[in-house]
């Protein structure tokens, strides 16, 4: 008999999860579709934001680089350099180079003390005529080698126009 009140006993009894409910309300809640409201909602107000300009690509001209010849032991230009020397000057100024490097060399003909005080002078009288055909001078740079960047291997002592220089190098 208690077996029988047993059975009985547990099909009047329900609970919220029983067999008469296969979900509890919880999980109906949690398992409910989401509804978006249209419009502004006071809890996700975003003031808008003003996105910053991008910044225009800069075109950069390709490298340049030349050489003017000097005569022995001057600061003066071979004749066919004194006349290059104006259309790479036009160059340099109408492709507004960032940078202008010249670097100035001689030949072995002197002591190696004279040619670096020679080679710095070549590069000086070049950069001050690119100042004055209009190259801003704080983009003007100089140096000197003397007789030690030779563009064709000699001796000392030797007299070589080649090596009687300067080289610009512009970017």
């Amino acid at each position: 008999m208690l077996v029988a009140f047993v059975v009985t006993g547990c099909s009047g009894i329900h609970n919220t999860i029983g067999p008469d409910k296969m979900q509890s309300d919880l999980r109906e809640s949690v398992e409910a579709p989401v509804v978006v409201a249209e419009g502004e909602s006071p809890f996700c107000k975003v003031p808008p934001m003003e996105l910053p300009e991008t910044p225009k690509l800069v075109t950069l001209p390709e490298p340049f680089s030349a050489k003017l010849f000097f005569l022995l032991d001057k600061t003066e230009f071979t004749a066919e350099s004194r006349v290059e020397s104006q259309e790479i000057y036009q160059k340099i100024l109408d492709r507004s180079f960032g940078e202008v490097v010249i670097t100035g060399h001689t030949d072995t003909s002197a002591s190696s003390a004279y040619n670096e005080a020679l080679s710095l002078r070549r590069a000086q009288k070049v950069r001050q005529q690119l100042i004055d055909f209009g190259v801003p001078a704080d983009s003007v740079r100089i140096s000197a080698e003397g007789e030690y960047r030779l563009l064709v291997s000699t001796p000392d002592d030797t007299v070589e126009v080649r090596n009687r220089r300067v080289e610009i190098n512009a970017r």
